[in-house]
């Protein structure tokens, strides 16, 4: 029996508590009360060991795709030197172009772009004289500091503090 079919029948079981006449009758009541409890205990027992055993699946991923994005990012550093090495002993040699039967490698000039001497000390300039030449990340609520505010008192339309469940497995 799964466990929905179990559940219907805890439902059922206590529906007809009301209608039991008689010692025999409440003593097989409590003894089906006592199967669909065990039954019951296994199922949510088994489903309880499943989701660790898919939790441990979840953190083995994690940290599989931590490591490949160790690895993605020193490949793509050992690109960029390689590159940057390139372009120096090209632009030493007076090269534009070499063209190989595998690869065809060329130097281009590529479109201007800003170079900031101090970032920092740019920010704080633009925000005092030209404040368009930044921009801003979208807000993004604090659930901590809201919660503050309305257990302070504070009301907040369209917000209430609401208590969810959830099952502890272990």
């Amino acid at each position: 029996m799964k466990l929905y079919e179990l559940t219907q029948e805890f439902e059922s079981l206590f529906e007809s508590l009301d209608d039991m006449d008689g010692e025999d009758m409440e003593q097989a009541w409590f003894d089906t009360l006592e199967s669909i409890e065990a039954e019951f205990d296994e199922k949510a027992e088994n489903i309880a060991v499943f989701i660790k055993e898919l939790t441990a699946d979840i953190k083995a991923i994690k940290d599989e795709e931590h490591k490949q994005a160790e690895r993605r990012r020193a490949k793509e550093h050992h690109v960029e030197r390689l590159k940057a090495y390139l372009l120096g002993a090209m632009n030493a040699t007076h090269r534009e172009t070499i063209d190989g039967t595998r690869a065809r490698v060329s130097v281009r000039s590529n479109a201007e772009s800003p170079r900031f001497a101090d970032e920092e000390k740019f920010v704080m300039w633009a925000i005092a004289n030209a404040d368009d030449l930044l921009t801003y990340p979208q807000p993004k609520i604090s659930k901590t500091a809201v919660k503050d505010y309305i257990r302070a008192g504070g009301e907040i339309p369209g917000v209430t503090l609401e208590r969810s469940q959830s099952v502890i497995i272990k």
